[in-house]
């Protein structure tokens, strides 16, 4: 009997061929499409479709045994062969992601604020915080060469780093107690004022030279000489300011020193 001439030997083989070409498309899946992000996500793509699959073999009836057990064995070959690629690329990752996770930790030493009784000065506070912005840079710049266990490390040391430094801030933005010199009073108000100019500043900068970063990649890749004589003049525009700006936190980072020596000698 021909297949056509009997529906469950129609319907297995229409069943059949359909559990095929599925496996067929999820071979085009077997090299990851997203090579920039982590390695649960790179095949994520694969995976989805293969559960898809899994799905058909248990909701296509009616099915030959003989049909269910070549495609299934065709199929979790090529599931197998997945497993073992994201097991190998794991183990080169976490060799990888352990010197970024060596890395990060020494900028954090740097960043950590000393564990005294005495208040930190607010350049030890500036330099203290660079240090804590390279270590969240390189956090960001790295976290897709990082497996998960070192970026949670990595963020939690951060996360506490940076509560203690917005907590020293804000130490030395607090009130003066109200039996202060007039002259007291007005330093501490220009020290409080300076420290928030000074922390939008140093903000401006950032997204500047962020800015200016970004201008210059962009010359690096165009070819069309209009464009880039037009982006030229943004770069030189970027980089007055940046200019303008680095000259104002010089002269904050004077009159915030002066301004602290002059309440220390009080």
């Amino acid at each position: 009997m021909k297949p056509q001439d009997d529906p469950w030997l129609k319907n297995a083989h229409e069943n059949a061929e359909l559990l095929d070409r599925e496996i067929k498309n999820l071979l085009l899946l077997i090299y990851p499409i997203r090579e920039d992000c982590p390695i649960i996500t790179k095949y994520q793509d694969f995976w989805n479709k293969a559960k898809h699959i899994t799905d058909l073999f248990k909701e296509l009836k009616p099915l030959a045994q003989s049909d269910r057990d070549l495609l299934w064995k065709q199929f979790n070959a090529y599931c197998k062969e997945v497993k073992e690629k994201q097991k190998s690329d794991y183990n080169a990752l976490e060799s990888l992601s352990q010197g970024h996770l060596k890395a990060i930790m020494k900028l954090a030493e740097l960043a950590e604020l000393p564990d005294d009784s005495s208040p930190p000065q607010i350049h030890e506070l500036m330099e203290r915080g660079q240090a804590l912005k390279n270590a969240g840079g390189m956090l960001g710049k790295f976290k897709h060469q990082m497996i998960a266990k070192h970026k949670k490390i990595c963020f939690n040391r951060l996360q506490n780093i940076r509560k203690t430094h917005d907590m020293a801030w804000e130490s030395k933005k607090a009130i003066a107690p109200q039996q202060q010199s007039k002259t007291e009073s007005r330093v501490r108000k220009n020290l409080e004022a300076n420290y928030e100019r000074y922390r939008k500043a140093a903000s401006a900068l950032e997204n500047f030279q962020i800015s200016r970063d970004h201008i210059r990649t962009f010359l690096a890749s165009c070819e069309n000489p209009e464009k880039v004589a037009q982006v030229n003049n943004q770069l030189e525009e970027t980089e007055a300011r940046i200019k303008d700006i680095e000259e104002g936190i010089r002269k904050l980072k004077k009159w915030i020193a002066d301004d602290e020596q002059m309440l220390k000698d009080k």
